[in-house]
């Protein structure tokens, strides 16, 4: 009965979501034509590129791999792999979305609708990404994963943070200079992704309320099992999709296609139920303090509750007070001490909190081996520990100043980018250029978008290929990288894309100010 319920729910939150900016659109009564992506097809290369051993790669290249690795990872997973539990919209509400981003579907620019995708109301733990048949880039059908590789679990962390990546990447498409607004003639297809991504994070937040909240007001796993890290993940999730919702205009951008005060209020009074059953939690480890320093920020941002919010900052200033105590043991530990304590300065403006993490920051660039691009307290990574470690050196790019030598968390976020990521097989594999992407995005340089050494899906592995995703785990030993888990971790990818994302502040900002 609750799964029935469930679907009901999501039907109603879709309609909603395809009705919040009719305003902007034509009537939804009138059909409007849409494309099907076999119109353009794109063929996958067939031999392995020339590589230029001396490619030039610098931070920027960094942050750009990062946006787009962010959107195959997020893209694989929510509307090709299957590695979930599927929903799929009926055609009407499709085509409601369709007039929301597109008023005139006659001005070139169409909106074309992907075919066969698998879009999730939840998400599983983890699968293999190896293709089961030949892959056809313009056919979603193909680039499903085998069932019989999932790991089935749902989890706190992997529905909090692809909760958060869907929203995220709904904010990114929303804006105007770099996707369009309703009236222009380029980006209606991305604006609609952006469309199918709020829908999809609606519907992940109801799943979860509906079939993973305890009688404790807690979030369990599908397994029964209580996360603690989890539950501040799910905090953010619904504190930022809350926030999402109730804005009426997003930043960069002059209107707000998703907003949609009912849902808002819904998940927002969540959050602040959520709140309530972590408000005396004393965190655990260095990873749960500071993921519940980054949360509770979330939180402040969005609760409407005077009182909440107060809670909330006085506990970042005694989470961020235990963390300039903290004891780190190696570079994922003092990139978790970096990430919270930041956020605690940010919060507070306490210097205490700066020097601390620009402290961490000295002991974390002294375990740094330049000449192999890794820390020498840890030759094993998951791509969790690689998010971390990366969203603790961009925190400090934007906020760290004369604390920290700039120069110095520059050099380690391009070269640990530079090899952790991508020489060490951790990205699997890239699609050629075309492929789920504008036109109007293919403007920058080749390295942007993958670096080269990195195979295309069909001569990434296995019979017919991997999806373009990350693996869970790569390990350095003797001056080589080994892939030692080529296995998809939802929450861990889904961590690192949100990481990786928020390169890009200027667009879509992973350091909520508070009102």
């Amino acid at each position: 009965m609750k799964k029935i319920l469930f679907y009901f729910v999501s039907l109603a939150f879709l309609a909603t979501a395809c009705a919040s900016a009719a305003t902007e659109t034509q009537p939804a009564t009138e059909a409007v034509p849409v494309a099907q992506a076999t119109d353009v097809v794109v063929e996958e290369p067939t031999e392995a590129p020339v590589v230029d051993e001396a490619i030039a790669f610098d931070g920027t290249a960094a942050e750009e791999e990062g946006y787009w690795y962010s959107r195959y990872n997020l893209g694989n997973l929510v509307m090709r792999s299957g590695l979930g539990e599927p929903f799929m919209p009926e055609m009407d509400m499709m085509q409601a979305m369709v007039q929301m981003v597109d008023a005139d579907p006659n001005d070139g620019d169409t909106v074309m609708l992907p075919v066969n995708p698998t879009l999730l109301q939840a998400v599983y733990a983890s699968g293999d990404p190896h293709y089961t048949v030949q892959l056809d880039v313009n056919d979603f059908a193909t680039q499903r994963w085998d069932p019989a590789s999932f790991d089935t679990t749902i989890t706190t962390r992997a529905m909090g943070w692809t909760i958060i990546k869907e929203n995220e990447w709904a904010k990114q498409f929303h804006v105007d200079d770099h996707f369009g607004t309703v009236e222009d003639n380029f980006g209606a297809t991305w604006r609609f992704v952006g469309m199918v991504m709020d829908a999809s994070s609606k519907m992940q937040l109801q799943y979860a309320l509906n079939m993973l909240m305890n009688d404790a007001g807690l979030f369990a796993n599908s397994d029964g099992v209580i996360d603690y890290a989890g539950q501040w993940v799910m905090l953010e999730a619904f504190s930022d999709v809350g926030g999402t919702l109730n804005a009426e205009a997003l930043p960069h951008s002059t209107s707000n296609r998703y907003f949609d005060p009912a849902a808002a209020g819904m998940f927002i009074n969540s959050a602040d139920a959520l709140f309530g059953a972590l408000a005396d939690r004393q965190p655990a480890d260095l990873e749960e303090t500071s993921l519940a320093i980054q949360s509770l920020t979330w939180y402040a941002a969005n609760t409407q509750n005077s009182e909440n919010k107060d809670t909330a900052l006085n506990l970042i200033a005694k989470f961020g007070d235990a963390l300039t105590e903290a004891d780190a043991a190696n570079a994922t530990e003092n990139a978790f001490v970096i990430r919270g304590l930041v956020e605690a300065y940010r919060v507070s403006g306490n210097d205490v909190y700066l020097n601390s993490a620009a402290a961490a920051f000295d002991a974390l660039s002294a375990d740094f081996n330049p000449g192999h691009g890794v820390f020498d307290s840890q030759h094993v990574y998951t791509i969790d520990n690689v998010g971390v470690i990366m969203g603790a050196l961009n925190s400090l790019k934007f906020y760290g100043g004369d604390a920290v030598d700039q120069a110095v968390v520059e050099d380690l976020f391009t070269n640990f980018y530079l090899n952790v990521v991508n020489k060490s097989g951790l990205q699997q594999s890239v699609p050629p250029i075309p492929v789920a992407k504008g036109v109007f995005e293919q403007e920058e340089p080749v390295i942007y978008y993958g670096y080269p050494t990195i195979l295309m899906p069909p001569m990434a592995g296995g019979e017919f290929g991997i999806a373009p995703v990350f693996a869970t785990e790569v390990s350095f030993d003797m001056g080589a990288w080994t892939v030692t888990n080529a296995n998809f971790d939802s929450a861990g990818a889904m961590h690192a894309s949100n990481e990786f994302i928020w390169f890009h502040n200027d667009e879509v900002n992973g350091f909520p100010e508070l009102p």
